[in-house]
């Protein structure tokens, strides 16, 4: 982002911000489904933002929840999450 920060998700469903020197969590969000793409960040007109596709349909998700069958992911569709940064 040139801003410090590092996104990451994961099968908790759970779509993080970090410090890229500490790794402290700066911020989170459950999204509707499992985080199964790399986030992006763009700028339009100044204003950055992070974009992750999220949604059951990976096959690394498939191929997980056949090992984990405790781990119960949401059924159904895809969905892109938008996020606008905060302005410095």
């Amino acid at each position: 982002t040139g801003g410090g920060l590092v996104f990451s998700g994961a099968l908790d469903r759970y779509f993080r911000a970090l410090d890229d020197e500490t790794g402290a969590v700066l911020w989170q969000v459950r999204t509707s489904n499992v985080v199964n793409a790399f986030p992006i960040t763009y700028a339009v007109n100044g204003k950055q933002y992070v974009a992750v596709a999220v949604g059951n349909g990976s096959s690394q998700v498939r191929a997980l929840s056949a090992l984990t069958p405790e781990i119960r992911n949401p059924d159904g569709g895809s969905a892109l999450w938008v996020f606008a940064l905060p302005d410095k």
